[in-house]
């Protein structure tokens, strides 16, 4: 048989084949490196968006049964700390509560629907209620009401944050509203004290004026409380001392019930069991198993049975309080007085609760924890200086532990021409051990204002949920200007200094490590503390209002600014949002100078 002959098209078509062939290969194999190599990238330098992740999953909570065990460098000793106790007016050596308590964890601390004291639960670790929408990423006025102001006490000051809660249908239907409200379902109220001496109500999304002012006729800049119920039983603590007839120095814890609108008891006065004159409550009260939690000004530690009930069939709230029993502490150091160069008793921070534990930083620059069912002293950090900003709480599950976020002020200067660190903190909490620290050069101010940090960090949930949020005030800005100084005797030549440009400045970190993630700075400092709020799906958005009378916007994740709007005058308060409202007042001074104001501003 004769062969067939193969023609030269055929290598021809075989030789187009291979390489087509080849190429594929070619093609997929650097599709496939390349797509390592750009997560390489990815990962070596992540970019953070400002798009909504999915919420994560939150990590179960701890357990109920750890408890604290001082490190050594917690050690009460190591700071010359001794305390004290009394029950009902009886100096007493050791004591055990009758009843114990135990705080739970933070989103079990209230089932009402709102924020019901500083920080919203014993963690006071959230400012906000409920979700935001965020579409327009806009703010607006709601609605303004003026107030007024005791002497140079005017409009709302620090902490001054606004309570909010939707009252549930039985209380609704009893409280001392106009008739309107009692019948109106989901009706939603703001509570204010203002530094007028009024308490101010009004409905949350209109403004109405939801029942009469009830006049204290004192100073009140703290933040008041609810019974955690959501029954209508308020307490406010009166934030600037008064004088009797004889001239002794007192102030007082109100409660006030909001079925009557009138005061039911009070505790206060002058506290000899205190070791400083200065009797005042800037502080915030925490419930817990019926048992009121305050930490005065004068360095004292009060709690007391409140045996409170309600009955909504007959339309009464009352409470019978017991004897108070009382904590007070003295350290190495410590003066009666605001003096120059020495540490001082007081608390003007809000006691934080973990279990039968409580948190707080006090005046002298220390961070103490004490047990409610003893009242012992269990273990006193160093927070270096007078240390308003409360005390914030993190459970880590993976590390079978809490954490405390807490700062510190510059009330004297530790440099030259009055300049000193602002500290930031992670401690901690069943230990005292330090974890991390971060410290900023701040200015130590005037007698109106110390620098450093007076707001109250807080802690991200949602895509934010691994970073923690401070704000600061007179704090050293990026720019520093070099300046002239006479020269020193003898010297023939000006010797060179720096000076510091002073603002605001807003540092997120990552909570665990300290490590800074993004930083916001400008000329207006920061008194309020930044409040986080987040959408549905867990982005987290970070609002902050400032002394030249703003209220600022940012993308939490990135720092972003989004929006802003102007409110007249300075705010030294820290704003409730409940939803997509947000509710804070003014001081009438600074920024533009419009007289004081509780404003409502939605957020679009």
């Amino acid at each position: 048989m004769a062969k067939r002959r193969v023609k030269p098209k055929f290598f021809v078509f075989i030789a187009v084949v291979l390489l087509i062939a080849a190429g594929a290969v070619f093609a997929v194999y650097k599709l496939k490196n390349r797509g390592t190599e750009e997560a390489a990238v990815v990962q070596a330098t992540p970019v953070p968006t400002p798009q909504a992740e999915a919420t994560p999953t939150p990590d179960p909570h701890l357990p109920d049964n750890l408890t604290v065990h001082a490190s050594s460098e917690a050690n009460p000793s190591l700071f010359g700390f001794s305390s004290g106790i009394e029950v009902a007016r009886e100096e007493v050596s050791s004591y055990t509560r009758k009843d114990p308590v135990a705080f739970h964890h933070s989103d079990e601390y209230t089932d009402a629907e709102g924020i019901l004291t500083f920080g919203g639960n014993n963690y006071r670790n959230t400012f906000s209620f409920g979700t935001v929408e965020v579409q327009e990423q806009m703010l607006r006025k709601a609605w303004e009401q003026s107030v007024g102001g005791i002497g140079s006490w005017t409009g709302t000051g620090w902490t001054g944050e606004p309570l909010v809660i939707r009252w549930s249908d039985e209380v609704r239907a009893v409280l001392g509203v106009s008739k309107e409200f009692k019948e109106k379902e989901g009706f939603t109220e703001v509570i204010y004290p203002a530094m007028d001496g009024k308490i101010y109500f009004f409905e949350l999304t209109t403004g109405t004026k939801t029942r009469e002012p009830i006049n204290l006729g004192v100073v009140v800049k703290s933040t008041p409380c609810l019974d955690p119920h959501g029954w209508p039983m308020l307490y406010v603590g009166q934030s600037i001392q008064s004088q009797t007839e004889k001239k002794l120095s007192v102030a007082y814890v109100h409660a006030i019930s909001l079925i009557t609108n009138e005061e039911v008891a009070r505790f206060g006065g002058h506290d000899y069991f205190s070791f400083r004159e200065w009797q005042a409550y800037d502080s915030s009260p925490l419930i817990v198993d019926d048992t009121l939690v305050y930490a005065g000004e004068n360095g004292v530690l009060y709690t007391s049975r409140l045996h409170t009930s309600f009955n909504a069939e007959a339309g009464t709230v009352s409470i019978d309080p017991e004897r108070l029993v009382k904590y007070n502490y003295s350290g190495n150091g410590y003066s009666d007085k605001d003096t120059a160069g020495k540490r001082w008793y007081g608390v003007e921070s809000s006691v934080a609760g973990y279990g039968e534990y409580v948190y707080f930083t006090d005046n002298g620059g220390r961070l103490q924890c004490v047990n409610l069912n003893s009242m012992r002293l269990e273990y006193v950090a160093d927070v270096s200086e007078d240390a308003d900003a409360t005390v914030v709480i993190d459970e880590s599950y993976q590390d079978n532990t809490i954490y405390l976020y807490c700062a510190s002020q510059v009330k004297y200067p530790t440099m030259e021409e009055k300049y000193g660190y602002t500290y930031h903190r992670c401690i901690d909490g069943l230990t005292g051990a330090l974890k991390w620290e971060q410290k900023w050069i701040a200015s130590s101010g005037d007698e109106n204002s110390s620098g450093g940090t007076l707001a109250t960090p807080q802690v991200g949930r949602g895509n934010v949920s691994n970073m923690v949020f401070y704000s600061m005030n007179l704090t050293a800005l990026s720019s520093i200007t070099s300046v002239q100084k006479e020269p020193a005797a003898g010297d023939q030549q000006e010797q060179p200094k720096e000076a510091y440009t002073l603002g605001g400045k807003i540092v997120a970190y990552n909570k665990r490590t300290g490590e800074q993630v993004w930083t916001v700075e400008q000329s207006a400092d920061y008194w309020s503390s930044p409040v986080l709020v987040y959408s549905e799906s867990g982005r987290g958005f970070l609002l902050q209002c400032d002394r030249d009378g703003f209220v600022k916007m940012y993308d939490a994740l990135s720092g972003s600014e989004l929006s802003s709007i102007n409110l007249g005058s300075r705010i030294d308060s820290t704003p409730t949002v409940f939803e997509n409202y947000l509710v804070v007042g003014t001081r009438g001074k600074g920024g533009n100078g419009d007289a004081p104001k509780i404003f409502c501003v939605k957020i679009n």
